[in-house]
């Protein structure tokens, strides 16, 4: 049989499109599952009403890491399967040993490693100051059986597989890292998790495209989903919380990458605004919300003239669909020509945002740029930009408000909508608009 890697649709023979996902060149060959002849017998117990099903133990687990225990919801949760992915080289392994290391000293813990050999791992222990730990222990290890007889005969509390795409179990067929493997060890793994109630790390490769490798059943499968991001060259990390069952999503926790370890970043806003006292054109001061965390971040634009007859538009962490009707606002609600200029927006400290807050941010941005004109440095626009240039209302506007007075700025400008909103509390200028025309005549006049 044939697979699709993104979806897993199945065919007879190789197709070059898949025509459920509709992706080019994801069909891999998998040998076909064995069916056991043999029956399960396993206890059945009869359909319950729900107000009689007590709820079951759910108190959390503290790893030791503030940032990690935040997005994780306040702590881990016994039975919980916790999927970790990120680029090659970005920190996956070193991240869990720093959690698999500080929780040792609540439970005894093992760290499998498919990939590389205790003496490795040993080495990079020793490196981060963790070799000296009673309750860590190690083995390298790739099959499932195996690694199973070791948790009950030694009683684990918590358990890091690195990597689910390199190891396998004999129930099923295909090689290493194949769909059928990946799957049926999902499967092996979870079912140990919630029969043994415990907590199982599962480290996970990505695609060229960003998407952990393997099929999408194995994000559904697991309790909570992390991607690790962060540029191999630079010493930030963030991690960010895409699915959890027993947490909120969209939160992100960022870490620093040092000689002895990652290292937790509890005050971000100097990583993103590094220049805050300075006022330059085409930078602008926004406060987006990730999850349940607002954060200050610096918008910048270049606007310059064009050399080649065609005007270039590009964005780096900004959606490129969303820069590009921003651009057309301006163009058509604010009435300045940009159809000659090269327009560029970055979001400054390398973070990818997609809080709808943001546009109102950018459209001052790139205004800012073209019109050479700063825009003074305790000052932080938020706010929705609709298609006729109105400013929209945004969601959780205290939450924002307070995150912008806690780090000193002066003067906000939100939707008008949203006064009506606002605590009194807050000892900050905050003026509201109803369309972005009027927002340019207050701030360039």
């Amino acid at each position: 049989m044939f697979g699709c890697s993104e979806c897993g649709y199945k065919s007879v023979k190789w197709l070059g499109k898949c025509p459920l996902c509709e992706g080019w060149e994801t069909f891999v060959q998998e040998a076909e599952e064995k069916k056991s002849s043999k029956k399960r017998s396993r206890e059945k117990s009869p359909p319950k009403l729900l107000k009689d099903i007590e709820g079951g133990d759910f108190s959390r687990i503290p790893t030791g890491l503030d940032e990690f225990d935040r997005i994780l919801g306040g702590g881990l949760v016994g039975g919980e399967i916790v999927l970790v992915g990120g680029a090659p080289g970005v920190g996956k392994s070193t991240l869990l040993l720093e959690v698999s290391s500080s929780l040792s000293l609540k439970g005894k813990t093992l760290y499998v490693s498919a990939e590389e050999s205790p003496q490795q791992i040993g080495l990079r222990a020793k490196r981060l100051g963790k070799n000296q730990l009673d309750n860590m222990y190690i083995v390298g290890e790739d099959r499932l059986e195996d690694i199973f007889e070791y948790i009950k005969k030694e009683k684990f509390k918590f358990v890091v597989i690195d990597s689910i795409q390199v190891v396998y179990t004999l129930s099923c067929e295909g090689s290493k890292g194949s769909i059928s493997q990946v799957r049926g060890c999902a499967d092996y793994l979870t079912q140990i998790a919630k029969s043994l109630g415990i907590v199982i790390f599962l480290v996970g490769h990505v695609t060229k495209d960003g998407a952990i490798a393997g099929p999408k059943l194995l994000e559904h499968i697991v309790d909570c989903v992390l991607y690790f991001e962060g540029e191999v060259l630079s010493n930030y990390r963030i991690l960010r919380s895409i699915k959890n069952r027993f947490g909120s999503t969209g939160d992100i926790a960022v870490f620093e990458m040092k000689s002895t370890g990652l290292k937790e970043v509890k005050k971000i806003n100097d990583l993103f605004l590094p220049h805050r006292e300075q006022s330059f054109s085409g930078s602008c001061v926004i406060c987006a919300v990730e999850g349940l965390r607002p954060l200050l971040i610096e918008l910048q634009s270049l606007v310059s003239r064009s050399n080649f007859g065609v005007a270039r538009r590009r964005s780096l962490g900004f959606d490129f669909n969303r820069f590009s009707l921003m651009v057309a606002i301006i163009e058509k609600r604010v009435k300045l020509s940009l159809s000659s200029e090269d327009v560029f927006l970055n979001v400054a400290g390398g973070l990818k945002i997609s809080d709808p807050a943001a546009d109102l941010g950018a459209v001052i941005a790139i205004i800012s740029s073209f019109k050479e004109k700063s825009i003074p440095s305790n000052s932080v626009f938020i706010g929705e930009v609709g298609l006729a240039g109105e400013l929209r209302r945004v969601n959780n506007i205290n939450l924002r408000l307070q995150e912008v007075e806690r780090a000193n700025f002066k003067h906000c400008i939100i939707p008008e909508v949203n006064l009506k909103e606002v605590d009194k509390k807050f000892d900050l200028d905050v003026r509201g608009f109803l369309t972005l025309h009027d927002v340019v005549k207050d701030v360039f006049k």
